[in-house]
């Protein structure tokens, strides 16, 4: 019998990423025999990335916004109708404190660690607390995106008297939105990019996220190294810190920000680049984050200027360029020593970082964990 899953997501794709393991995962699935739902908000993005991940055998279901109650209540109407026989959280929050049909298996993804985040104090620490701690009683089965939030769980578990069964699934990329392409700087955007030595950041503009840590490097940088530019996509609280910076320091022609990037325009700014930048910072909440961009960048073969924290070095290993968290002098100095060096090639194999490999390692788990038949 064809086993049938759903996974339950919240948010709108641009500000919530949880639901990109879902979309993901699901055309992958469902070339492994698997009956796929996805439950998403009703917003113009969630359709349009759905649209262009999801295969048409995928089912569907938009909700409207509603107030957490009415989002619960409308959530379990819809897995009570669709009976799946694994119920995928997305993540441990109140909006999918979803109930699961008799005989359905809940898996509940953890991608971050709230109760480590800074700025949760109080009341709000008590709630997410509460909610990790529930995943752990309500789960068949947790997925964790980094090693660290494995190991923060496996604890947590064994202290609560708990055998629920973990997988470690760091995010991946879709081989339906990244195509790396050759480009001829000379003829594009008459010829703006040409000469130039181009690295890219993309993702949310924050101070936490490491914009102006980006901002100050390419500021030291640019005297030694004038072909520098850095183009930053997304958007985020720190936007307007950064574009002062770039105002008042005359760095307009070193630093571009392109605002939000479609799916559909990825594939040029990404293969344009000579390196690309994931910055972290030595912290718990950085170590237990997965961060989604760096498996998106490893199929344009470029080097990565990141940390030594979590999945980017779990991942990159020795093959990654590292430069000392938070510290924007030695970022510019090894983005520098990388200029000097040549280097065009990262020498990963990205085929092992997309979806359909996630879903196959998914699939062999989580039928061997429910007792799932072929």
């Amino acid at each position: 019998m064809q086993p049938k899953i759903c996974f339950v997501t919240t948010g709108d794709i641009r500000v919530n990423a949880t639901a990109k393991r879902a979309l993901g995962m699901a055309r992958p699935l469902d070339g492994l025999g698997w009956k796929v739902a996805v439950v998403l908000e009703d917003t113009a993005e969630n359709r349009h990335r759905a649209a262009l991940e999801c295969g048409d055998a995928t089912e569907l279901v938009f909700f409207r916004q509603h107030s957490a109650t009415d989002e619960i209540r409308t959530k379990s109407a819809i897995v009570a109708r669709l009976h799946p026989d694994v119920l995928y959280i997305s993540a441990p929050v109140v909006r999918n404190m979803v109930a699961a049909p008799r005989g359905c298996r809940r898996v509940v993804e953890h991608s971050e660690l709230a109760s480590h985040n800074a700025d949760v104090h109080g009341l709000m620490w008590l709630k997410v607390m509460a909610m990790e701690l529930w995943s752990i009683v309500q789960a068949d089965a947790l997925v964790c995106a980094s090693r660290y939030l494995m190991d923060i769980f496996g604890r947590r578990a064994h202290r609560m008297l708990c055998r629920t069964p973990r997988l470690y699934l760091p995010y991946a990329y879709n081989t339906a939105v990244c195509h790396p392409m050759v480009i001829d700087r000379t003829t594009v955007a008459d010829g703006r990019y040409a000469g130039r030595w181009i690295c890219c950041y993309m993702g949310s503009l924050t101070d936490n996220y490491g914009a102006l840590t980006m901002t100050d490097a390419i500021d030291r940088l640019r005297s030694s190294h004038p072909e520098v530019l850095l183009i930053l996509m997304g958007r985020g609280d720190a936007e307007d810190e950064v574009r002062r910076r770039i105002r008042e320091r005359g760095m307009e022609r070193h630093i571009m920000l392109t605002g939000y990037v479609s799916e559909e325009e990825i594939d040029f700014y990404f293969s344009l680049a000579d390196a690309f930048i994931s910055p972290m910072h030595d912290t718990p909440q950085d170590w237990a984050r997965c961060p989604s961009k760096l498996y998106m960048y490893l199929p344009y073969d470029r080097p990565i200027v990141t940390c030594r924290v979590g999945e980017p070095l779990a991942t990159l290993g020795d093959k990654g360029v590292y430069y000392q968290s938070g510290d924007d002098d030695d970022m510019a100095h090894q983005i520098g020593k990388l200029i000097d060096s040549g280097a065009t090639r990262l020498g990963i194999d990205a085929s092992r970082h997309t979806w359909q490999a996630r879903a196959e390692v998914f699939d062999r788990w989580i039928r061997k964990e429910t007792g799932l038949c072929e």
